[in-house]
């Protein structure tokens, strides 16, 4: 090999090292915040060093309580009314505050911002849970697998997560297996 190629792999190997670098400071911290508010079961705001942050919890997807071309979407989708469709939202963010509390401290992880500008994030609950895989394994979420920045190995839990709430119908899989199915495929 000549040294000009040599030179040429390193100078590829140096970028792609710091263009990866954030990923991997991102993802490895977990930083204290206080919950400030809980919109929805897959949407919360934090205040995280001294900034109220909206997080987008990566990986996953709840039903919507709010109307919306997405909430319109998955209804005719799942042929279901909207109304149905806000229910089940609804029942997604109760269960969110039955975990999360305004001025609870958790830790967070966030691996990248999304389209709408909000943090991408996994949310730790005092006890160390995973309000993510939590609230997955509880039935009241689907994985959403379009989750790039989410590291590999998460995303697989999440997913095997999934199959056992639909298998033991937990939470909305227990009381709305058909819709539930419709918006986790």
């Amino acid at each position: 090999m000549t040294a000009k190629k040599i030179r040429l792999i390193l100078w590829f190997s140096l970028i792609l090292i710091i263009s990866l670098l954030p990923f991997f400071i991102h993802s490895q911290q977990r930083h204290p915040a206080t919950v400030l508010k809980i919109s929805d079961g897959d949407t919360i705001w934090v205040l995280l060093n001294r900034q109220k942050i909206k997080l987008r919890l990566i990986g996953i997807d709840t039903p919507e309580k709010f109307s919306s071309k997405k909430l319109e979407r998955e209804a005719a989708e799942c042929q279901v009314s909207p109304g149905y469709m806000k229910n089940l939202g609804q029942l997604a963010t109760a269960y969110a505050k039955r975990l999360l509390h305004k001025g609870q401290k958790v830790k967070v992880v966030i691996y990248g911002y999304g389209y709408y500008g909000r943090a991408l994030a996994m949310i730790y609950l005092p006890d160390g849970t995973c309000y993510n895989e939590r609230i997955v394994r509880d039935g009241y979420a689907c994985v959403y697998e379009r989750s790039e920045e989410l590291p590999e190995e998460i995303m697989e839990k999440l997913l095997s997560l999934e199959e056992q709430a639909r298998r033991e119908r937990r939470g909305l899989w227990g009381t709305h297996y058909r819709v539930m199915k419709c918006l986790c495929e």
